[in-house]
């Protein structure tokens, strides 16, 4: 099953942050066996930085972060589909809203650390495998493999 009716929404209201941290969390931190979930890290409330639901209906079924650098690049942070909604065509629809977001904040190249079991899923949507920014290759991203996609203007 295809859902194709879906729209990226910036997190506002305390409700919206829940829905939020509560996928972020559970298929980035739970399901991969990590602790040490901080709702409250400043990098998700930076000027420059959109966190944002990926809606379909009325629920939640993904997330993302888009970090604009501010000089025609963003970076795409911490993805996740809800596990039920996987194989939908939502990662997809994730990708080109989020493609969208960024052409309109007038950024031209998208980076990512891909983890390695998403690089096959970036490469089927054009990203190619391009190191930017061996300094973000650490912690939690030390077996990431980084990626740019550069955007249509």
């Amino acid at each position: 099953m295809t859902e194709t009716s879906c729209r990226l929404d910036p997190v506002t209201s305390p409700s919206d942050w829940r829905r939020y941290h509560t996928l972020r969390r559970d298929n980035l931190w739970t399901a991969r066996g990590r602790t040490g979930y901080d709702e409250n890290h400043p990098d998700d409330r930076r000027p420059n930085h959109h966190p944002l639901l990926l809606i379909s209906g009325n629920e939640a079924v993904g997330v993302v972060r888009l970090d604009d650098r501010r000089d025609g690049t963003g970076i795409v942070r911490l993805v996740a589909i809800a596990p039920d909604r996987r194989g939908r065509g939502l990662g997809r629809s994730l990708g080109a809203e989020v493609e969208a977001k960024a052409r309109g904040l007038g950024i031209h190249t998208l980076f990512v650390n891909a983890a390695q079991g998403a690089v096959g899923f970036y490469e089927a949507m054009d990203w190619e495998r391009f190191g930017w920014d061996a300094a973000e290759l650490v912690g939690d991203a030390a077996d990431c493999v980084q990626m740019r996609k550069l955007l249509p203007r």
